[in-house]
């Protein structure tokens, strides 16, 4: 199957935003089914179990701080005679679920941040987990060979590198996104949307690489693909993102989103 092209029809974009969120489920399924791919999806759970430790600890630490910055970004409204709260009212409420969802849009940035971080950290792991998936669905031929200790080291050292280069590329888009928001007025309010936005394309891209460094793509072609495959990917995106929010299934996250990237990856190839 070649990259679907972009969407041009709501009808289409929706077939595509649908086609990229279903394929963590699907993957989630694969894994249930396929009990050989578990010795590899092991140590990326553990060490997602305590990425997630770390980050709930750390929101639950600074929560008042965060709350508190949010609250003096937002404008404080005030009534200069009584009948201007039929307006001033309203708007104050509309500006405190305007900054509750700020915070959670950022908690949720900094939980799909955590898994980020994590993914590096099992990235030996997750290649081989991606090429054993690989060998299943596209050369079942070969899955009997699977992908064990002797493809873990083979691949570990690259996959370590080629993830360190994505994280690093991760981090700097974070940091100019924030300083944009610290510098700049009015931007304060843009930059939580813009960082989850950018968070599911990298989750997308991030998931994929791991099938697309085989093939020995680079990151301009990895983009190009990322362009032309767009809707699907923020559908993916959207689905890694709700897989990571959701107690319990989340400790499952990398091993998931390893397996459904490389699905992914299989069924849109660049042109």
């Amino acid at each position: 199957m070649t990259s679907d092209a972009p969407p041009r029809t709501p009808l289409s974009l929706l077939r595509a935003l649908s086609a990229g969120f279903a394929l963590p489920f699907e993957a989630l399924a694969l894994l249930r089914r396929e009990r050989a791919l578990w010795p590899l999806a092991s140590a990326p759970i553990g060490i997602a179990t305590l990425a997630l430790a770390a980050v709930l600890f750390a929101l639950a630490l600074w929560f008042p701080e965060l709350r508190a910055l949010f609250a003096d970004l937002l404008p404080e409204l005030r009534a200069e005679a009584w009948y201007a709260w039929l307006w001033v009212g309203p708007a104050r409420v509309v500006l405190w679920l305007l900054g509750w969802l700020l915070l959670l849009m950022l908690s949720l940035v900094g939980l799909l941040f955590a898994f980020v971080l994590a993914g590096f950290a099992a990235a030996p792991f997750l290649d081989a987990l991606s090429l054993q998936v690989e060998q299943m669905v596209a050369r079942p031929a070969a899955a009997a060979e699977g992908a064990g200790l002797r493809a873990l080291l083979r691949g570990g050292v690259f996959a370590l590198r080629e993830e360190l280069r994505r994280l690093l590329f991760f981090v700097g888009v974070w940091l100019a996104l924030a300083c944009a928001g610290l510098l700049l007025p009015g931007a304060q309010l843009l930059v939580a949307p813009a960082l989850l936005i950018f968070t599911l394309l990298f989750l997308t891209l991030d998931y994929t690489s791991y099938h697309f460094d085989r093939q020995h793509l680079d990151f301009a072609a990895k983009r190009n693909w990322l362009r032309a495959n767009w809707a699907t990917a923020i559908g993916f995106g959207a689905a890694a993102a709700t897989l990571c929010a959701v107690p319990g299934l989340n400790l499952l996250a990398l091993p998931v989103l390893a397996t459904a990237g490389t699905l992914l990856a299989l069924r849109y190839p660049p042109v």
